[in-house]
């Protein structure tokens, strides 16, 4: 009994530690994320949503997050096959120590998306990365969860469920 009582509290709080409580909704896509996280609309990092997880204490001075932009491709020509290329090539040559883990157009019930998954160094953080990419009427839409590498795997269960929760409407 002791055992199902610790196994039952046990999920309970992976279940509220993944739990997506808020929902930004947007022109074209919404997404889910955890009440504990703060975003950003100001735009003043990059033309993209922020959403931040809390800092862990006070030597901490990066918060994992996620970032959502919408890229208007109209008169460009560029499918996700082209957006899979494109993004493999940059990470190539580009980015600092990168190192492509996976990449891949796949079949989703919202749809046919591009996923990218990789590894970089930037401003002295190794990072580690894992974007969605939907094309609907001429505009890309991405989705992105960045996180150190040392701390991937604190934050890729919840990374992954906001990303799972990015809808293109």
């Amino acid at each position: 009994m002791k055992y199902i009582i610790a196994f039952t509290l046990i999920l309970a709080s992976i279940n509220s530690y993944c739990q997506l409580e808020r929902t930004y909704n947007q022109t074209g896509y919404s997404i889910n994320y955890p009440q504990s996280w703060t975003i950003d609309t100001s735009r003043h990092m990059a033309d993209a949503i922020f959403f931040f997880s809390p800092l862990e204490n006070a030597k901490d001075s990066f918060s994992e997050n996620v970032n959502v932009m919408a890229q208007d491709l109209t008169g460009k020509n560029i499918n996700l096959s082209a957006y899979k290329d494109l993004t493999e090539k940059q990470i190539s040559t580009m980015a600092v120590n990168g190192r492509l883990i996976k990449s891949a157009i796949e079949q989703t019930p919202g749809g046919e998306r591009y996923y990218v998954e990789y590894q970089m160094t930037m401003n002295s953080n190794d990072l580690h990365i894992k974007s969605i990419c939907y094309i609907k009427k001429n505009t890309a839409y991405l989705a992105t969860f960045t996180a150190k590498t040392d701390s991937f795997d604190k934050y890729n269960g919840t990374g992954s469920e906001i990303l799972k929760s990015f809808k293109v409407k």
